[in-house]
């Protein structure tokens, strides 16, 4: 054809089209807009949800699990005289911290800060404070920076030592060495400023004699320099081979006196580590900083002596690792759930091309008449589907780059732009160009059996291949594999192709009945069921898919929620759980007359405990307990507090139990035991291996004192949600470096909801539900639509014929009602199953944290919900197509039908 005159041609075909009913183009371009928008979304968001868990993963192992730590001897070989200055004392060192860092690889670099260390001595004993007879230890500490990070609240800083340890003289063994204390240290020692410390003389030799001039608080105690180094605040408990026990606390000295007293430093151990950042990294670069960590940890940091490195570890690659693997598991999981709902985009994305070449049908038949050849007509549709999408997809995919701020993938670009191609290639594929189908049409048409063959045979691949490989397993190897991904889709396909090709047969069977009632509806639309579902493929799929997507999702949501339930009372171990360096007895009386605390358990623990039995050689951990309240919160056997023929009763792990054999008896640190019951040894009781419970009254039997270390509570559960900030309070939780940690089962839970991969789950179940009902309503209204010519010339004729309009509600209901009952039922027959299968080939425990595997929890009342929401879907679907139909003119159906 040319342009010009009354002739046709494409473009003024294209515009025609454009000017005509534009609801139905209008429709797919919302559709196709829609879909452009997840795609160009979701690749972003999952790249976010990455960053968001290796962040996390950082987070949770805390300042020093993050830290590159390392310890070493010092590498100098100092001569006794001179004294060596500061520079050179401390430069080499620094320069060989600082060329660690710069030699490491990006991105770790640029996650590692500046490297901070310190000199510190083993303890210094002095049995006088203040002329006083009394056993303290002083740990030596140098720091070239610690004025930057302390506050002198009293006294001054140390002065550098006048004297040398290099000159022997009475001077040197008299005059004391500058020290200063912090203010926590020096209130548990009782020691005030000015104060000396030390020993006159032993074996007739004069001892170092140390001056304390003042104490210190932190400038900032929430900096990571502290919790770095916990020994530089408290006084720790010194514990000789011979002897009494005596308290310790760190003493700066001033930098330049570590020269002067390089004797005394002999032994000292150097305490470096780099501060790692936990925010500002990409989650892409999560394998990369895995890897790098480990070299890292494999070669150490070289020192100024390079006879040897400084060896370096963290767990900083195991939260790395963490993070791949379950960003991997996660990408399988969302792809496995997004699989069906995409699968019913393009059902509706094909129904709602449908309905606007449908409309075109006429014009293109008219077009084809006039001498338009079958290339330009494909063209013109194709144009207009390009201009309904493109356009559209264009400033999508500018906006979602603009919003959301992630390095650029290109599965973030193909994507969309595969989305924004899929209308024009739909236009030009269903546009209807001549009567009757040409041969292509014969022969996709002949082909249409075997390739619904081929479905229902990769659908069982598919099936088995999950259940068979895994989800987790295949996705950490190679990634998401599309063919397990796909699996509930074509499961819901393989369901429709049933329903499609059975329906007809039942509904030949209602037709016999219906031909025998009075009732001409019901037979009319028996008739017209008996060869094809009304709303087709594509609406049978898209609502087995709808309903079985959106039960899928309810399962799996109760089973999640259930698994973290789970996992949050394993990990606490009762309804509340206390830990602390020591518990005092005023303090667990104060949690005990807590309201809402019912029972209050202390545990103490006594680790690397030698069973003197051959057929046991790992150590066992000995947990001395509160057996009264804890047989409250754990079964144990009666009698515990009581001696069993001589012996100490005992309950112990499971593990234990089997490596005792048909032994009852054991020796365990020179006491002898007997066992009288088992627990598994995963009872969130501390540890998880080889242990021992024995009642607190026989803490003297192993040579020690009862002091708790954690509290298990049972708790009211009304008021248990409650009882966080009170268990807080009464153990000076709430205060700074407490160093006390409390846990309730309620704040375990919400902690597990708020991880990022959890949210990714939970989101994309909530999504994969929601989007399912909404693209089932959409999809059967356009399915009806699209009928609508079809039901307008039946219609037409039985209104032609007598029949009243309110009758045609009845051809109408048996339009929608009877495939709809079929496809739910086919629906939820899947939507229960597929949780079944994922549940064994997706190990959800990866997300929950729980200790057994998940085993699907259905609740029937949120899954009656779900079906009372579809049939109110249906019954809007039949209200649409009543009104399409109530809206055609009989006289017109017929000229159609006619012409």
């Amino acid at each position: 054809m040319t342009a010009g005159g009354n002739r046709w041609t494409a473009g003024r075909l294209l515009r025609r089209r454009f000017g005509t009913r534009p609801a139905a183009s209008i429709l797919v371009a919302v559709i196709a807009t829609a879909t452009v928008l997840g795609a160009a979304i979701i690749p972003r968001l999952i790249e976010q949800q990455a960053t968001a868990e290796l962040t996390f993963q950082l987070q949770s192992i805390g300042v020093i699990g993050r830290s590159l730590q390392g310890a070493s001897s010092l590498p100098e070989d100092w001569a006794a005289a001179p004294s060596p200055n500061a520079d050179q004392l401390f430069n080499d060192l620094q320069s060989s911290f600082d060329d660690g860092r710069s030699a490491m690889p990006q991105p770790l670099r640029r996650a590692v800060g500046a490297p901070s260390w310190i000199l510190q001595t083993p303890a210094v004993p002095s049995d006088q404070v203040g002329g006083a007879a009394r056993t303290v230890g002083l740990r030596l500490t140098a720091d070239r920076s610690y004025l930057k990070r302390i506050r002198i609240v009293q006294g001054t800083a140390p002065a550098v030592w006048s004297q040398s340890e290099s000159t022997q003289s009475e001077q040197s063994a008299t005059t004391p060495v500058d020290v200063i204390l912090s203010v926590q240290a020096a209130t548990r020692l009782k020691i005030t400023s000015g104060e000396v410390i030390g020993t006159d003389e032993e074996g007739g030799v004069p001892q170092r004699l140390y001056r304390v001039t003042g104490l210190f608080e932190p400038r900032d105690p929430g900096d990571d320099y502290w919790t770095e180094n916990p020994s530089l605040l408290p006084t720790t408990t010194m514990v000789p081979e011979h002897g009494a026990t005596y308290l310790t606390a760190a003493a700066y000295v001033d930098p330049q006196t570590v020269g002067r007293i390089a004797y005394t430093f002999a032994d000292a151990r150097i305490s470096m580590y780099y501060p790692v950042s936990a925010t500002g990294l990409d989650g892409a670069d999560a394998g990369r900083l895995q890897s790098e960590l480990s070299a890292v940890k494999t070669t150490g940091i070289p020192l100024s002596d390079s006879r040897f490195s400084m060896s370096i570890v963290t767990r900083s690659d195991q939260a790395a690792q963490t993070a791949v693997d379950r960003d991997a598991l996660l990408a399988g999981l969302l792809a496995l759930l997004a699989a069906a709902p995409l699968g019913v985009v393009l059902a509706v994305l094909v129904l709602g091309v449908q309905v606007v070449v449908r409309s075109r049908r006429t014009d293109l038949l008219l077009a084809s008449a006039r001498g338009g050849s079958e290339l330009q007509l494909r063209g013109a549709m194709a144009i207009e589907g390009a201009l309904l999408s493109v356009p559209a997809a264009i400033v999508v995919m500018v906006i979602a780059t603009l919003a959301i701020h992630v390095r650029p993938e290109p599965i973030g670009v193909i994507l969309p732009a595969l989305v924004a191609l899929a209308p024009p290639a739909l236009f030009a594929a269903l546009a209807v160009t001549r009567e009757r189908p040409g041969v292509i049409g014969r022969t996709l048409g002949a082909l249409r059996p075997v390739a619904e063959m081929a479905v229902v045979l990769l659908a069982a691949l598919s099936l088995f291949l999950l259940v068979r490989r895994g989800l987790a397993q295949a996705t950490i190897a190679v990634g998401v594999d599309p063919l397990l991904s796909v699996a509930p889709l074509l499961l819901a396909v393989s369901a429709g192709i049933i329903v499609v090709r059975g329906f007809p047969l039942l509904m030949r069977t209602a037709r016999g009945a219906a031909a025998r009632s009075r009732g001409l509806p019901a037979f009319i639309g028996s008739i017209q069921l008996s060869r094809a579902p009304t709303i087709g493929l594509a609406g049978v799929l898209a609502l087995v898919v709808g309903v079985s997507v959106s039960l899928f999702s309810t399962v799996l949501l109760t089973t999640f929620d259930a698994g973290i339930q789970s996992a949050a009372s394993e990990s606490v171990g009762a309804d509340a759980r206390i830990d602390a360096a020591a518990i005092t007895p005023s303090q667990e009386s104060a949690v005990g007359h807590l309201g809402g605390v019912r029972d209050a358990a202390g545990l103490d623990y006594l680790s690397s405990l030698a069973v003197e039995q051959a057929s046991i050689a790992d150590p066992v951990t000995l947990i001395l307990a509160e057996t009264r309240p804890l047989s409250t919160i754990r079964a144990l056997p009666s009698g515990l507090t009581t001696e069993v023929g001589g012996r100490v009763p005992v309950v112990v792990s499971s593990d234990l139990l089997r490596a005792l054999g048909a032994r009852r008896t054991l020796t365990l640190g020179g006491v002898k035991l007997r066992v009288t019951g088992s627990l598994p040894a995963e009872s969130g009781l501390g540890p998880t291996v080889d242990w021992v419970i024995a009642d607190s009254s026989f803490a003297k039997r192993f040579s020690t004192a009862f002091t708790p270390e954690t509290l298990l509570i049972r708790a009211d559960p009304e008021r248990l949600p409650l009882l966080q900030a009170p268990l807080e309070h009464a153990m000076g939780a709430d205060k700074p470096n407490s160093g006390t940690t409390v846990l309730t089962v309620p704040t375990a839970t919400a902690e597990r909801h708020d991880e990022p991969a959890v949210r990714g789950v939970v989101t994309g179940l909530i999504l994969g539900a929601a989007l399912s009902v909404l693209l089932c309503a959409t999809a059967l209204v356009l399915s009806t639509v699209a009928a609508g010519a079809a039901r307008g010339r039946t219609s037409g004729i039985l209104r032609t014929l007598g029949m009243p309009r309110r009758r045609l509600r009845t051809l109408i209901a048996w339009e929608l009602v009877p495939v709809a009952v079929v496809t739910l039922v086919a629906g939820t027959v899947l939507g229960i199953a597929l949780p079944f299968v994922v549940a064994s080939a997706v190990d959800l425990r990866v997300f929950t944290g729980s200790l057994a595997r998940a085993v699907p929890v259905i609740d029937p009342v949120l899954l009656l919900a779900v079906l009372a929401g579809f049939a109110v879907v249906v019954a809007a679907s039949g209200l649409v197509a009543l009104l399409v139909s109530g809206r055609a003119n009989p006289s017109s159906t017929l000229k159609m039908g006619a012409s």
